[in-house]
């Protein structure tokens, strides 16, 4: 997001008055191909430049950038190919761990993700994805004070860089490793505590479909969002021509929300897949949807 959108006034309730969310009048349907990003950890097994070069080759306009493939290189050489690349940055993932799991120490925790969100800065990324960590052994208060005071302290940096902080939602089990944050409320409630205008969340739609009235919540919620997260994709399913989930992203976009659709898929068997073919169905699926309402 932008630097204006981090001035704004501190949101002090997910219950944000729907009257303030302001839809873009100018493009009334949602342009999937033109905001269709794909995460590095869906091409799992290419490289920082191949991942680079076969999401520009497939023509799709934006990246969520992998620390450990950043890491694979110098961040300064990183930063440089992806300016370089003309690719725009959806997210850069995933910094977090505050709960001290792993024996990472807390600090060390917030050293790792400044450096991340400074990352993130030089390479104009709309948000920084953030896992608190798992309970490890902590209360659940004492979890949560520690992510709290974390996400305030790299709020502040967030800020001065000119993103956004997304704090994930991960389900059962795959949060065990990553998060005690597993279900949407548990982390607007977090995020409300905390009270920082750059701390947002990385939502995924199909979290919504627990909800009874997912259209009143996406309206309070709105300010809130930093980045929107498309985890599921499962190609062993007889293909159709709709993208997966399409008639969430539409209500988010219904909703007010302008940025990026990131496909962030963790699956042994995506991985296995062959990355040029799936990047092909990617585009031919958001240019099939866009196409419809022209």
């Amino acid at each position: 997001m932008t630097k204006e959108l981090l001035s704004q006034q501190k949101v002090s309730s997910f219950s944000t008055p729907a009257s303030s969310i302001k839809p873009d009048h100018a493009s009334p349907t949602l342009s999937l191909s033109e905001r269709i990003s794909i995460n590095q950890i869906t091409t799992y097994h290419w490289s920082f430049k191949e991942s680079l070069n076969g999401l520009l080759s497939a023509g799709i306009p934006a990246i969520g950038l992998w620390n450990r493939k950043v890491l694979d290189l110098e961040p300064a050489e990183a930063a440089e190919l992806v300016i370089d690349s003309g690719m725009k940055v959806s997210t850069v993932s995933l910094a977090g761990g505050f709960t001290g799991c792993n024996e990472y120490a807390f600090e060390d925790a917030i050293a790792d993700a400044i450096q991340l969100i400074c990352f993130g800065g030089q390479v104009n990324a709309s948000a920084i994805q953030i896992a608190s960590g798992p309970r490890a052994g902590h209360t659940l208060n004492h979890a949560r004070d520690l992510t709290t005071e974390a996400l305030k302290r790299l709020g502040d940096v967030a800020s001065l860089t000119g993103t956004r902080l997304a704090l994930k939602t991960m389900r059962s089990p795959q949060s065990r490793h990553w998060t005690f944050l597993n279900s949407l409320h548990a982390n607007l409630e977090l995020i409300d505590a905390c009270g920082h205008p750059a701390v947002g969340l990385a939502l995924e739609p199909a979290l919504l479909l627990n909800e009874e009235n997912p259209e009143q919540l996406l309206s309070e919620i709105m300010p809130l969002i930093a980045s929107v997260q498309v985890s599921d994709w499962d190609i062993s399913e007889e293909l159709t021509d709709e993208f997966p989930q399409y008639q969430l992203l539409e209500m988010i976009h219904d909703s007010g929300y302008k940025g990026f659709y990131d496909l962030e898929i963790w699956s042994e068997e995506i991985w296995q897949s062959d990355y040029e073919s799936l990047l092909s169905r990617v585009r031919q699926l958001t240019q099939a949807e866009s196409s419809r309402y022209e």
